[in-house]
Parts: C-alpha cells; structure tokens; sequence
C-alpha cells in the first residue's frame, strides 16, 4: 500500500509515462525495473493493482496504455485490433478482439459518443454493442465498415433480420 494516495497517483502517472515512452515493457518485472530505475520501490501486488485500475492492456505481447481521445488516429489504431464483426439479432453486435484488446476497442468506441449505441458490455478479447433500433445497428455498423484500416469481416446472415 502506498503511504498516500499522492504517492500512488504519482506511481501511476510515472506507469502512464513509461508505456507512453516507447520502451516495451513486455512483463511485470520489466515495469518494476522501469519502476525501480525512476526510484519508485513497490512490489508487485502493487503495480498489478495500478494495472488494473488504469485499465492497462497487455496485447501484442506488450502493456499498453488504453486510448482515450476521441479521434480517428485513435480509432485507426483501435481498429487494428478488431478481428471480425457479428451482428447477433436486430440490436445486439458482437465485435471479435484481438486477446487483450476487447476493453481497448470498448474505451475508444465509447469516447466517440456515438447516439447509435445504447451500451456496451467488454472482456478481454469480445465486446457486445447494444443498440435500440434495428435502423441503428446498421447505422453502427455502416460506421464502423467506414474506419480506414480494417482488416476484419462482417458477418452478413444476421443484418436486417428479426429474431422471433
């Protein structure tokens, strides 16, 4: 535990700038070496639990910082990450992550404020899109079919269909 909640909230402001740098932290012990060379002494746990709070994802073999800004470079390199688009019924659209990614491509399409979706619930390499209206799921998904750099699929035989 950090002695105060200054020293945690400066431990991960240096944890935010560390994987902001470039350098490729690919496991725990290199951001407690990281850590340890920037005189931060914390243990483990401790750096887990920073990790889970700031929402770090580890993909591509390596931490990653979650993307925050609403903009189409983020939304570029989230797009990176999806590997195939499902639509589920009328207003439910499973989007297929690459593994780690899942809460990375839920974050950036959640800072768009897209009015199509409704809500969005994120694992580790899955999220759901709910949206109200049958007219919305293809609005989203024609959004999303317009982001430069795709490289997944649409999954067609669900699209305008009504689930009975």
């Amino acid at each position: 535990m950090p002695k105060t909640r200054e020293q945690q909230g400066r431990r991960r402001r240096e944890i935010l700038s560390i994987l902001d740098s470039g350098i490729r932290i690919e496991s725990l012990d290199d951001l407690l070496h990281e850590l340890a060379a920037r005189g931060f002494q914390v243990g483990r746990s401790s750096v887990s639990r920073d990790l889970q709070e700031l929402e770090i994802v580890r993909t591509d073999g390596r931490y990653q910082a979650p993307v925050v800004v609403r903009d189409d470079a983020a939304l570029e390199k989230a797009a990176y990450f999806i590997r195939k688009v499902v639509p589920s019924g009328p207003y439910l659209t499973v989007i297929q992550c690459a593994p780690g990614a899942g809460r990375l491509v839920a974050r950036v399409l959640k800072s768009l404020g897209w009015m199509e979706i409704s809500g969005m619930v994120a694992d580790d390499h899955t999220v759901v899109v709910s949206t109200a209206k049958n007219y919305d799921q293809k609005l989203f998904l024609d959004k999303l079919s317009t982001i430069p750099g795709r490289t997944d699929t649409v999954e067609p035989q669900a699209l305008g269909k009504e689930v009975g």
